[in-house]
């Protein structure tokens, strides 16, 4: 008798279903199902599920005079301001002369790695993070600082909870700033060695509300601002600050949360078309405006040469609350 493709088809699924109808195999199924690995797509999505708004306080503080403080230390309070973080830790820690340099808020994906300078004494402290972990719950991150070319602060593996500060201990550098009222009743500063703290604030939160993304901070443009299209092998560096000014605001008129500007710096370093992005209040905004225009920077570079480039500053007045 001639077997037709039909026939042969029909005598497979017969056989198929007599094997799937027998309690063993139903079982031997159903416990492999239960052994197979999760989708390693459904794994990556649930990795980079959540962010993390950082925020970074740069400070200095007399550690001759000071208690001895741990390297790493949870805070058991977080504080929106500068000041009030100078007196919390002034007071628990027995920490003399602490002075705040810098503050950086910035939104960062898990493993994506921030770099930042502030200027101290005509040469740049450059700080690195890179939040290793991040779970809804807290962060795993590194932090390193360099000053002259030297590392004063590295720490790995730290570990903070959603909106905990955790406190850095570095060593000692020629970046601290002495300031006192000099002759004829002015101002003055002299470079002195000081020893560096830094803390560090995360609120975790879903990676597509994060603020103050790196690539939101600067982007190589033209003169005109239209931005640059990098092609796969272009090297691209932003602006470098080398000196910043702060905002003058009158006693008992300073601002709540911070003011986000964004200008055009040129290959020559100065600062251009300067834009608020946001703000808290349109009446700060003129003096803010000022200060911006006062900073001096280190040009971008595209590929080893000066050139245009948009940066973004955050001036932070409190620190963003949880979410």
């Amino acid at each position: 008798m001639k077997r037709t493709a039909g026939s042969l088809r029909g005598k497979k699924k017969g056989k198929m279903k007599r094997l799937v109808s027998h309690p063993g195999i139903i079982a031997a199924l159903l416990a492999a199902l239960c052994l197979w690995p999760p989708h390693t797509g459904a794994q990556a999505a649930k990795k980079t599920e959540y962010g993390a708004n950082i925020t970074v306080a740069v400070y200095q503080y007399d550690d001759t005079r000071s208690k001895q403080i741990n390297e790493v230390t949870a805070l058991k309070q977080t504080v929106s301001t500068a000041e009030e973080e100078i007196d919390y830790i002034s007071r628990t820690f027995g920490v003399e002369e602490l002075k705040s340099r810098h503050i950086r808020s910035v939104g960062l994906r898990e493993g994506e790695s921030f770099s930042d300078s502030q200027p101290m004494n005509e040469r740049p402290l450059v700080f690195t993070i890179i939040p290793r972990t991040i779970t809804r719950s807290g962060v795993t991150f590194d932090f390193v600082a360099r000053y002259d070319d030297k590392v004063v602060l590295e720490a790995k593996g730290v570990n903070a909870n959603n909106y905990e500060t955790v406190m850095l201990r570095g060593s000692r550098g020629d970046f601290g700033m002495r300031e006192f009222i000099g002759p004829g009743g002015k101002p003055e500063r002299v470079p002195e060695k000081r020893a560096l703290l830094v803390t560090v604030t995360p609120t975790i939160i879903a990676v597509r509300g994060l603020q103050n993304r790196p690539l939101d901070i600067s982007r190589p443009t033209d003169q005109y601002g239209a931005t640059v299209r990098l092609a796969e092998n272009d090297v691209f560096i932003m602006p470098t600050i080398l000196t910043r000014a702060l905002p003058k605001f009158t006693v008992g008129s300073l601002p709540k949360g911070s003011i986000t500007l964004e200008a055009i710096i040129t290959p020559e370093g100065k600062v251009t078309n300067v834009r608020v992005l946001d703000s808290p209040d349109a009446a700060y905004n003129v003096k803010a405006i000022e200060a911006y225009r006062q900073y001096h920077f280190s040009p971008a570079q595209l590929n080893g040469k000066p050139t245009y480039a948009t940066y973004r500053e955050t001036i932070v007045f409190t620190k963003p609350g949880p979410l």
